[in-house]
């Protein structure tokens, strides 16, 4: 079994598409109490997400509690906060990093949020993830949507340059949160079709993976930074009455 754990609502940027959850944040006493129902339930797989995690200031505790129990950590990312120095203490207990890239226009970065020189940063880091933790896998995760579809051939020549596992193209969707206010960054079918043909026979050095709506809406398990326990399905969001703490 998988679940996404948002550890915080906490953000360091502003994406006009985000579509996170907002709630308070636990102690990480409560975390750990929350870490143990998951492990006693079987989990195996654990998507730590935000907000932005790195901000939730015991992360790294979290994630090195996690490993020792043999749960596989996913850590998505805007990769804002690691840098050269603090990057090996972050990643030691990662089995798989995601870092949102939507543009490698500073421009557009800093006109939708994730702001200026962001993908200058993210490409300094691609270069030495590798070489700080080499069994680690990089998967870049890119949003697809109206204003960056036409740019999406310059973004998959410029990470062909980096040792990267995966890059995932994500159709956006209006489902929770800042996205539903942009419900007109959406980009039709016969676009997305394209798009995913385009890429469809290629060989490079990664994988592609090219989500579509449908995929979205799949039955999703998420823990909110509050603790509750919430399945996303269909676009639709149920809290359950199951306690995690």
């Amino acid at each position: 079994m998988k679940v996404c754990w948002n550890i915080t609502s906490k953000c360091n940027k502003n994406c006009k598409y985000c579509f996170k959850f907002n709630k308070e944040d636990l102690s990480l006493e409560d975390n750990k109490k929350i870490l143990k129902s998951l492990i006693d339930r079987k989990v195996e797989r654990i998507a730590w997400t935000g907000g932005e995690p790195f901000l939730y200031k015991d992360l790294k505790e979290l994630l090195k509690l996690s490993k020792e129990n043999n749960i596989i950590n996913h850590v998505n990312t805007n990769a804002s906060l690691l840098n050269k120095e603090n990057l090996k203490e972050n990643i030691e207990n990662i089995d798989r990093i995601i870092i949102s890239l939507d543009f490698i226009d500073d421009t557009l970065n800093e006109e939708f949020g994730i702001g200026k020189g962001y993908f200058n940063h993210v490409s300094s880091l691609l270069k030495i993830i590798k070489e700080v933790n080499p069994s680690i896998e990089i998967r870049i995760n890119t949003v697809v949507f109206k204003n960056n579809i036409n740019m999406m051939e310059d973004l998959y020549n410029e990470l062909l340059k980096y040792n990267i596992d995966y890059w995932k193209l994500i159709r956006f969707f209006p489902i929770r949160g800042k996205a539903i206010e942009e419900n007109d960054l959406g980009v039709d079918d016969e676009e997305f079709v394209n798009l995913r043909n385009s890429f469809e026979n290629r060989k490079q050095h990664f994988e592609i993976i090219v989500n579509d709506e449908a995929e979205l809406k799949e039955r999703h398990i998420i823990v909110l930074s509050s603790g509750k326990l919430v399945y996303s399905e269909g676009g639709e969001d149920i809290e359950s009455d199951d306690k995690l703490i």
